[in-house]
């Protein structure tokens, strides 16, 4: 009864499907046919790209002695036509004997509901590409919706949700997508590197993606956020764009932020964020007898944007500096945009290669400074809304602004730890309190001041050169600066008024009273100090160097 069926069944059912599906009975010459071609795939490409390639979502038939590979999704089929046209000729003409063609198809077919995180939409892209020994790279794509977390960054803080266009899931070749069991099953060799949310795993898939509109702009990231804001409205205007500054000033936040504007408005497939040590071990992995170099070098040189945190982390490791340079390069000549941070400038991180310093640096380079005093405000202001079930007072705010340093994970922390005792006491703790079990962090971030780090941190501000507060110039660009100096000598550290003129050269332990009562009436009138780009108010201009006193 079975063979009578298959003898009128059309040619174009006998299909074998490489996700499982077997062929009829009656199919066998056909079967044999494809199975012949599918082995000589899987010797012209290897096994590690026929795997990622040609096992999942793609299946294979015989109609007219031609063969179709029906193809799930528009990337896998223009990346098949692209990169395997001619290996998948030279294996139909293998099986068939004969100069045989093959035909790609699109499978318009809605994918199988995955059973996803929580926090996740149910028709969100969340998909897995393999990686060498087995190893997988969770990339989140296009339109995910997650909350915001306020220890990322200086703007990072719990937001209201975003979202962007729903797409379908799509099982693309050789992405992989598991169950919540089949994860549980794998081995535990089998690691998750979910690179764009900078190195978590699958079950913190959901972590925050932070988005420009969370990010609090200040005095202290204002060039930072317009170079960002150009790069997400024109991708190639000032590619790669580097930035750097010290931990806790919001690098990582701002890069997540151009990731989201890539996928979200620029429509970007593959956009890869991972940090330097990712980038690092995936190239061990695979120099080590995983799916080898030139899987690495497709995965890494095929993307539509590449974004590496903390570069830093790459100093004097050669081997993975040289595959980094010649990806940046490739990167380049194609026109992808690119995004590095680090906690100093390319030029300033010795162990990075002299050319791979020079292209990084060859977009745009932007510091980010700590968080002066009203980012700081005004970010804490934001935490303590989120986390505390009581307001603040504002002099309970102002005393531990002054007391916080310029890394947002700190006022992060401390706020916190105040939200706790609001909930331990069900009332505002007050400032002894405060300091009782928050001590350490607020000592942390009050570190022992010299008179030499006062003058470095002036001259640095106003863009002096080293020693020249103590030279005898009596312009206006060297005697408001050493006025400041000495006025923060007095206030930041033990030392007396005799001490302070001599570390200056100063005649007379009367020019630093003169100097703090005269910088007492600048703060108060707003005195514009400096000229040129370096001009600022009295204020301002101590909010800098307090700042960079505390990163130091």
């Amino acid at each position: 009864m079975s063979s009578h069926v298959a003898e009128y069944r059309p040619k174009s059912m006998k299909e074998d499907c490489a996700t499982g599906m077997s062929a009829s009975q009656g199919c066998t010459d056909d079967k044999a046919v494809v199975e012949s071609f599918k082995e000589a795939l899987e010797q012209r490409v290897g096994a590690d790209r026929y795997r990622m390639w040609f096992i999942h979502g793609v299946s294979f038939a015989l109609e007219s002695g031609v063969v179709v590979i029906r193809v799930r999704g528009e990337f896998a089929l223009s990346r098949m036509k692209k990169n395997f046209l001619r290996e998948l000729r030279s294996a139909a003409m293998t099986a068939c004997n004969s100069s045989s063609d093959v035909r790609l198809d699109l499978v318009e077919e809605r994918a199988t509901q995955v059973s996803l995180l929580p926090e996740v939409d149910p028709c969100e892209d969340v998909v897995t590409n393999e990686l060498a020994n087995a190893n997988h790279i969770a990339l989140t794509a296009p339109g995910k919706k997650t909350r915001s977390n306020p220890t990322r960054g200086s703007g990072a803080t719990s937001g209201p949700k975003t979202s962007g266009p729903k797409k379908v899931l799509d099982t693309l070749p050789g992405i992989v997508t598991q169950s919540p069991a089949a994860q549980r099953s794998a081995s535990s060799s089998q690691m998750s590197l979910a690179l764009s949310e900078g190195g978590s795993t699958p079950s913190t898939a959901s972590k925050a993606l932070h988005t420009l509109s969370e990010f609090i702009t200040g005095r202290c990231n204002q060039l930072a956020c317009a170079a960002t804001t150009m790069v997400c409205q024109n991708p190639q205007s000032a590619s790669p764009l580097f930035l750097f500054g010290s931990t806790g000033v919001g690098k990582t936040h701002l890069l997540h932020a151009v990731a989201d504007q890539f996928r979200r408005y620029h429509r970007m497939r593959h956009v890869m964020v991972l940090t330097a040590e990712q980038f690092t071990n995936d190239f061990i992995s695979s120099v080590g007898g995983g799916s080898g170099l030139p899987a690495f070098r497709r995965r890494y040189r095929e993307v539509d944007a590449l974004l590496i945190d903390d570069v830093h982390f790459l100093d004097s490791k050669r081997a993975t500096l040289r595959e980094m340079l010649f990806t940046v390069e490739t990167l380049s000549a194609a026109g992808r945009p690119l995004v590095f941070t680090a906690n100093q400038s390319p030029t300033e991180i010795s162990g990075l290669t002299r050319e791979l310093a020079g292209r990084m640096a060859a977009g745009l380079v932007c510091p980010i400074q700590p968080l002066d005093a009203e980012t700081r405000k005004k970010y804490l202001q934001r935490l303590i809304a989120a986390a505390c079930p009581i307001a603040w007072p504002d002099e309970v705010l102002d005393e531990l602004n002054v007391m916080l340093g310029g890394d947002a994970r700190m006022c992060s922390g401390i706020v916190n730890l105040v939200g706790m005792l609001q909930r331990m006491y069900s009332r505002m703790p007050t400032m002894n309190e405060i300091r009782e079990f928050g001590g350490d962090v607020l000592r942390s971030q009050s570190p022992t001041v010299t008179l030499a780090a006062i003058e470095r941190a002036v001259c640095e501000t106003f863009g002096l050169q080293q020693q020249s507060l103590r030279e005898g110039a009596s312009t206006r660009s060297i005697t408001e600066p050493r006025m400041l100096a000495m006025y923060l000598s007095r206030q930041l550290t033990s030392a007396a008024y005799n001490e302070i003129s001599r570390h200056y050269n100063q005649k007379s332990h009367t020019s630093a009273i003169l100097a703090g009562k005269k910088v007492e009436q600048w703060i108060q009138t707003g005195k514009p100090l400096g000229r040129g780009p370096t001009a600022m108010s009295a204020r301002q201009a101590l909010d800098r160097i307090e700042s960079i006193l505390r990163a130091s």
